[in-house]
């Protein structure tokens, strides 16, 4: 195979890829990777149609052999704890977040998930040191975006589920300062209230 019909495979996986035909685009980058194995993008682009076809361990696959040929590539990182959340390993997804957030800490996106990542666990495994690191991992991501809606919408979240509430409240009503009819934050924010409210009740 020469090197317009390696371009034309492309052509058409990335064509697949675009319109959502996985199943074609697989089979185009799989044919690429026989005449290129050590492609860590044409490895990538597999691993994001195996992703969306639902076979997520191949995907770890694809993810772990393309972090080989580019270990310096945080994208890939962040691909790879996607896949892992998929096959229900957090733990695994949560090293390749923190590596990714390390190679790229300019990113909000990667601290935001890592920060998601860590809030699962916490709550998963009733563990306080995690809720925290999730809560710093989500001012860090403030701190890179400091107008984002949603980075506080998160962040106001997770203040709430470990009872700071003052700080629940502030922070959701800095969101809605920015959008003030998201139906997902004003039912968060009358959440926050209803907790600030019980905490202030006299014990029985």
């Amino acid at each position: 195979m020469d090197i317009d019909e390696l371009n034309t495979l492309y052509e058409n996986g990335e064509e697949f890829r675009r319109k959502g035909q996985y199943i074609e685009a697989i089979s185009a980058y799989r044919q690429i990777l026989v005449q290129a194995p050590d492609s860590p993008h044409i490895l990538r682009r597999l691993g994001e149609c195996l992703l969306k076809k639902g076979v997520p361990r191949e995907a770890v696959s694809c993810f772990h052999e393309a972090i080989k040929l580019a270990p310096e590539d945080a994208s890939q990182f962040h691909l790879l704890a996607q896949a892992h959340r998929e096959t229900g390993d957090i733990d695994k997804a949560l090293v390749a977040l923190e590596r990714a957030s390390v190679i790229d800490p300019e990113n909000v996106s990667y601290h935001v998930d890592l920060g998601w990542c860590l809030a699962d666990l916490g709550a998963m495994k009733n563990a306080a040191p995690l809720q925290d690191r999730a809560i710093r991992a989500f001012e860090t991501a403030l701190r890179l975006h400091p107008k984002d809606p949603g980075v506080l919408e998160g962040l106001a979240s997770l203040y709430k589920d470990t009872n700071r509430i003052d700080l629940a409240l502030a922070t959701i009503e800095k969101a809605l300062e920015m959008d003030p009819y998201d139906l997902d934050r004003l039912e968060l924010k009358d959440r926050i209230l209803r907790r600030q409210k019980t905490n202030e009740l006299p014990p029985s």
